[in-house]
């Protein structure tokens, strides 16, 4: 669906299981607690209150990865911020997202929903066909193969509904993905194939991400246990959505699928979002979204964590530092907007 139409429906979607989720109360971490995990110094935290987004360190375990941290302080209570990520506004206030929908059943063969092609998804109809192992597509081999087996029996991309074919077998392989995914997790994840017999394998790259969740406080240990065990022995106070969304990324259209995770609460609320399959420009992704109750407000933070191959090569540092830059302020303008929602007065209603 389109991002404008699906505010209101994702967020009483998602809110209808708050009352399961609940069931299983945990313990409430003081906030100087996680702001210690998070590693902001004390006098830091004076700032903090007062309105900065601060950033705060987080490790990058490998060459291709971009990694920031930033926290920040609201005048809301925790419960109230709770409500908000957990109605899914994270998801439908993104900008950069042109459109998404919530795939809630692991079964069915029909391709992922999608809307009329425009002008450069046409174009990028025709490099599908052209898939070959390397960086401009994250495909398997099979994948690939799939796809060269539909270029050998089609004239030309331009005839009439051959564009739409092929975003159509394209998208039935993103189903495939995403019914593995949910059946198998991390284990089911085909590895995108490279140039010269190499591989990228996004499970390994989702379950190093894992160790972040060691820093959202005392439900750390669950959330740890249901991301890298998923989907066994799931835990009653976690909430589970499966998205596919496209964003426009390097000026092509760019589905990838998304699995969100929300421990709602009491206590500390918990926001995760994994992606464990995009179509291009970058590998996998994850970001953490917490809010915990401090002084007579919340803090927010966020530590989000990408991988991409396209920093690898001459120049990793310099690449890795742009990148990083460029995902600081995302990050900070999606922190920002959070405040700017959650600050806003109510509007006035009619008698």
């Amino acid at each position: 669906m389109v991002r404008a139409r699906a505010v209101g429906i994702l967020a009483v979607s998602l809110v209808a299981g708050l009352t399961a989720a609940r069931l299983a109360p945990a313990a409430e971490p003081a906030g100087s607690e996680v702001l210690d995990l998070l590693q902001v110094p004390p006098d830091q935290r004076r700032r903090l209150v007062v309105g900065e987004v601060l950033s705060y360190p987080v490790t990058e375990f490998s060459e291709r990865e971009l990694a920031v941290g930033l926290a920040m302080f609201v005048q809301a209570p925790l419960g109230r911020v709770a409500e908000y990520l957990a109605s899914g506004q994270l998801i439908a206030r993104d900008n950069t997202i042109s459109e998404f929908g919530i795939m809630a059943e692991p079964t069915g063969t029909d391709p992922l929903p999608g809307s009329p092609l425009v002008k450069g998804e046409r174009d990028e109809a025709g490099n599908l066909l052209d898939a070959s192992p390397g960086t401009r597509f994250n495909l398997s081999a099979a994948e690939i193969a799939t796809l060269r087996a539909l270029r050998d029996t089609t004239a030309s991309v331009s005839q009439p509904g051959m564009a739409e074919k092929v975003w159509d077998t394209y998208r039935g392989l993103l189903r495939q993905r995403l019914q593995a995914y949910q059946q198998g997790g991390l284990a089911s994840l085909a590895p995108y194939t490279r140039s010269g017999g190499g591989i990228t394998d996004p499970a390994a790259e989702l379950r190093t991400a894992i160790a972040d969740v060691d820093r959202v406080g005392r439900d750390g240990p669950e959330l740890r246990d249901t991301l890298l065990r998923f989907p066994a022995a799931p835990s009653p106070r976690h909430l589970h959505r499966f998205y596919w969304l496209k964003r426009r990324v390097q000026r092509r259209p760019d589905l990838s699928l998304l699995h969100q995770i929300v421990a709602p609460g009491p206590g500390p609320a918990v926001h995760v979002e994994r992606y464990f399959y995009v179509g291009h420009s970058y590998n996998t992704g994850q970001v953490i979204t917490g809010a915990f109750a401090y002084l007579d407000g919340t803090v927010v933070f966020s530590t989000s964590r990408f991988s991409t191959d396209e920093v690898l090569g001459v120049g990793n540092q310099l690449k890795r530092s742009i990148g990083r830059g460029q995902l600081r302020d995302e990050m900070r303008k999606r922190l920002e907007g959070i405040r700017a929602s959650l600050t806003r007065p109510a509007s006035a209603e009619s008698p």
